[in-house]
C-alpha cells in the first residue's frame, strides 16, 4: 500500500500527508460524530479541554463511541504506514477527538510519550507514532500541525519552549487526508485564527512491546470486542497480551 517513495519520505523527514484517503461522506460523518460527541461531554460536564481558555477539547475513547469509529482505525493505507514504522503486529495506543476551537493559540512543538521520559540517546527506530485525521481543511491560519523535518534523527535533543525553528513547517491539505508522524518528530499544533472548530481525529500507535496509553481491552464494551474483525482484535492488544502468547 506504501511507494518506495512513501517509505523514504517517512524515513528521512519522519512524517508523511495521505491525501484525501477518505471518502468526502465518511470524511462529514466523521466530524459530525466527533462534534455530537464533544458537545455531549461538556453538557455532562465531563468535557476534557486545555490550552489558554480551555480553546483545545479531547475525546477519548473512541473505538467504544461507534462503529464508524471501529471501521475508520482500520483503514488499510494509514495501517501499512503504521505497520511500516512501527511493526507488523502494531497497537493502538489511543483513538481520540481533537478540536482546535476559534482563538486556540500555538500549542509548540513536542515529541511523543513514552518517548519525552526516555533517557538520552532515544531510539534511533520509531516506537510510537500518530494519525492526525483531517475532518476539515488543514490550513495556515486554522491550526494545520507544524512538524520540524528530519528532527526524529535529533535523538539527544528536545524542541525548547520559546524558540522559534526557522525549519518548521505547517501540513496543510484538504479534509479527507492523513498525516503520519513518527512520534519522535517534533511536532505540534498552530494557532487557530479563524472563526470555526478545526476538527481532526487523533490515531496514536504503538510496538505491541510497549504499554498504550489506554488499555483497549478494560475500557472497550465486550459487545464491541465480539464483533471486532481479527485486525481489530490485534489493534485493542489481544495478540499482545503474555498470557496468550505461552
Amino acid at each position: 500500500m506504501l511507494t518506495t517513495t512513501d517509505k523514504l519520505q517517512l524515513d528521512q523527514k519522519g512524517y508523511i500527508l495521505l491525501e484525501k484517503v477518505i471518502d468526502l461522506n465518511k470524511t462529514l460523518q466523521l466530524r459530525e460524530r466527533s462534534l455530537q460527541l464533544a458537545t455531549d461531554e461538556q453538557k455532562a460536564g465531563k468535557g476534557q479541554t486545555y490550552l489558554q481558555n480551555d480553546t483545545a477539547q479531547r475525546v477519548w475513547n473512541l473505538i467504544d463511541k461507534g462503529e464508524i469509529f471501529e471501521e475508520a482505525i482500520q483503514h488499510p493505507k494509514m495501517l501499512a504506514a503504521m505497520e511500516y514504522l512501527l511493526g507488523a503486529d502494531c497497537t493502538l495506543s489511543s483513538f481520540t477527538v481533537n478540536i482546535l476551537y476559534p482563538d486556540a493559540p500555538d500549542a509548540g512543538l513536542h515529541i511523543d510519550y513514552p518517548l519525552s521520559a526516555l533517557p538520552t540517546p532515544r531510539p534511533s527506530f520509531p516506537m510510537v507514532a500518530n494519525s492526525v485525521w483531517f475532518l476539515d481543511d488543514f490550513t495556515l491560519e486554522n491550526g494545520a500541525t507544524s512538524c520540524v523535518p528530519g528532527s526524529h534523527k535529533r535523538l539527544k535533543a528536545l524542541p525548547e519552549s520559546g524558540v522559534e525553528y526557522t525549519d518548521k513547517q505547517q501540513i496543510c491539505g484538504p479534509r479527507g487526508s492523513v498525516l503520519i508522524v513518527n512520534g519522535s518528530v517534533w511536532h505540534g499544533s498552530s494557532e487557530n485564527r479563524t472563526n470555526s472548530p478545526r476538527v481532526a481525529l487523533l490515531g496514536f500507535f504503538c510496538r505491541s512491546i510497549l504499554k498504550p496509553q489506554q488499555d483497549h481491552l478494560k475500557i472497550v464494551s465486550d459487545k464491541v470486542i465480539e464483533r471486532a474483525t481479527p485486525t481489530l482484535k490485534r489493534l485493542l492488544g489481544l495478540n499482545s497480551l503474555p498470557n496468550l502468547n505461552t
